[in-house]
C-alpha cells in the first residue's frame, strides 16, 4: 500500500488524516500515519480560552491515538526535525529523544505556525507566546500564580489605585483581542473561588497595536465597535504604537513612555517554524512558509503537499491565503480530494480560498461579519454572533467525530468541566 505521512495534527492535519482514514485506510488502499509532538488536539482559535480557564483542555481535547483507532490511521508522537526527499523519508525525534526515519510515498506538511517577534529585542526573553496548548497552559499557570501572589499583598492592606496587575498584550488581531476580553472574567472567577478580594478593577490590561486600528481583517466600523466594547470593560487599546524592545519591566515603544507590565504577552504575528526555511531544497517564503502550486503540491516536489498556516498558497487576488483555521479547513478538503485523485490517476483540483467572514468572541458576546457565498457581508453582533462563533467550533468537532459523537462529546465535556472548573482556580488540579 502507499504510505501517506501527515505531519501536524492541527485543524487541517487532523481533519485530513480522519478523512483519508475513513476513505483509503478503511478500504486498505493506503497506510496513513499522523505525526505530532503532542498526544492530543485542541482547536487553536480557542487557546486563549484554555489560557484563561474558560475552556478546560482535559474536557475538550481529542486524543490522536484514539481518533486513529476509530478512523483507520496510525499515530506517532514525535517532533519533525528534517526531510530527506531523495530517500523519501521524514526525520522525527521520538519521546526517547531518538532520531528515527519514517518512509513515505506521499507527504503532507501541516505543522502550523509559531509566533513572529519580527526580531524585536527582548521579546523571546521576556514575553509569553500562545503557540499551542502547552503554551496556553503555561500562560494560565503564570496568570494564576500572579493572582495568588497579588492576593497575599492585598490581604495585608486595603487595595489602592496603585495596586494593579498589569498585563500588556502586543498584537491587535483576533488572538490578542479575545484574550484581553477574557481576562476580567478570569479574575472575577478567581475571586469567586475563594479569593473574594480579587475583582476586575484590580486589572490593568493593555492591547498594543502598531497600525492605526485593531482587527484589520474586519471592516473599520466593526473594529471600532469592538474597540469601544473593550474600553468599556476597562481595557486600554493603544494603536499606532510600535514596540522597539521588551525588558523585564515592560514594553518600550518607538514614541511615548514605557508600557509597564507584570505579565507580557506577544500575539503580534505568525510565521512558519524557522527550520522550514528552504528545507530539503523546497521553495519557501519570507515567513518560512513552503510555496505551493494551486493543487497544494510544493513547487519542487509533487509528492509533497502543504496545508494550513505553513503553506504559502497564492490566490487570484494577488495575496496568499491567510494563516487561519478557516483556510486550513478548506485546504484539508482539497488536499484530501487531490490525494485520492492522485492514487486513482485522476485530474487534480485547485485550491481557491473563500473568506466566510470573521467573528470575534468577547467572552459573553461577539461581533464580526459573515459572508454569504464568500461575497455579501452581513454584520452580526451580540448573542447571535456568539452562537455562530460557538457553532464553528462544534462544526470542527463534527468534521472529526461525526454529529452524534459530537453531541455526546459536548455533554460529557460539560459535565467534566463542571467538576474541574473550580479546581483550575484553587490549585487542586
Amino acid at each position: 500500500m502507499k504510505k501517506i505521512i501527515i505531519i501536524g495534527g492541527g485543524a487541517g492535519g487532523l481533519e485530513l488524516a480522519t478523512d483519508l482514514g475513513d476513505k483509503l485506510g478503511k478500504d486498505n488502499q493506503a497506510d496513513i500515519t499522523l505525526i505530532d509532538k503532542n498526544s492530543y488536539h485542541l482547536w487553536k482559535p480557542l487557546l486563549h480560552e484554555v489560557a484563561t480557564g474558560v475552556l478546560n483542555e482535559q474536557a475538550d481535547r481529542i486524543d490522536y491515538a484514539l481518533q486513529g483507532q476509530q478512523h483507520n490511521f496510525q499515530f506517532t508522537q514525535g517532533t519533525f526535525t528534517n526531510l530527506n526527499r531523495e530517500e523519501k523519508q521524514v526525520i522525527v525525534e521520538n519521546l526517547n529523544n531518538e532520531s528515527i526515519s519514517i518512509p513515505y510515498d506521499i507527504l503532507v506538511v501541516a505543522i502550523g505556525s509559531t509566533s513572529n517577534d519580527f526580531g524585536t529585542p527582548g521579546v523571546k526573553e521576556h514575553c509569553i507566546f500562545l503557540d499551542d496548548q502547552n503554551a496556553a497552559i503555561r500562560l494560565r499557570e503564570t496568570l494564576i500564580a500572579k493572582f495568588a501572589s497579588f492576593c497575599s499583598i492585598i490581604d495585608k492592606h486595603e487595595a489602592t489605585t496603585e495596586d494593579k496587575i498589569r498585563i500588556a498584550i502586543v498584537g491587535g488581531g483576533a488572538t490578542g483581542v479575545e484574550l484581553a476580553s477574557e481576562l476580567p472574567h478570569m479574575v472575577e472567577t478567581f475571586g469567586a473561588c475563594g479569593q473574594n478580594k480579587m475583582c476586575s478593577d484590580l486589572l490593568d490590561v493593555s492591547v498594543i497595536e502598531a497600525t492605526d486600528r485593531i482587527l484589520p481583517a474586519l471592516p473599520e466600523k466593526t473594529a471600532l465597535g469592538i474597540t469601544e466594547t473593550l474600553q468599556k470593560r476597562g481595557i486600554h487599546v493603544l494603536t499606532k504604537t510600535m514596540i522597539t524592545k521588551a525588558e523585564s519591566d515592560g514594553f518600550y515603544p518607538k514614541d511615548g513612555d514605557t508600557i509597564n507590565a507584570d505579565i507580557m504577552i506577544w500575539t503580534a504575528g505568525v510565521k512558519a517554524p524557522d527550520y522550514l526555511k528552504d528545507i530539503a531544497g523546497l521553495e519557501s517564503s519570507r515567513s518560512n512558509q513552503l510555496v505551493v502550486k494551486p493543487t497544494l503540491q510544493t513547487t519542487r516536489d509533487d509528492n509533497i503537499f502543504v496545508i494550513g498556516d505553513c503553506a504559502y498558497a497564492m490566490q487570484d487576488s494577488g495575496r496568499a491565503a491567510p494563516a487561519t483555521a478557516q483556510a486550513a479547513h478548506q485546504m484539508a478538503k482539497i488536499c484530501y480530494e487531490n490525494i485520492v485523485n492522485m492514487l486513482n490517476n485522476k485530474s487534480m483540483k485547485t485550491f481557491n480560498y473563500t473568506d466566510n467572514g470573521t467573528i470575534i468572541s468577547l467572552h459573553d458576546t461577539a461581533q464580526g461579519v459573515v459572508k454569504i457565498a464568500g461575497k455579501r457581508e452581513m454584520n452580526v453582533k451580540g448573542f447571535f454572533a456568539l452562537t455562530i462563533h460557538r457553532l464553528l467550533y462544534r462544526m470542527h468537532q463534527a468534521s472529526l467525530l461525526g454529529i452524534f459523537k459530537t453531541i455526546r462529546f459536548v455533554k460529557a465535556s460539560k459535565e467534566m468541566y463542571k467538576n474541574k472548573f473550580t479546581s483550575i482556580f484553587t490549585h487542586q488540579d
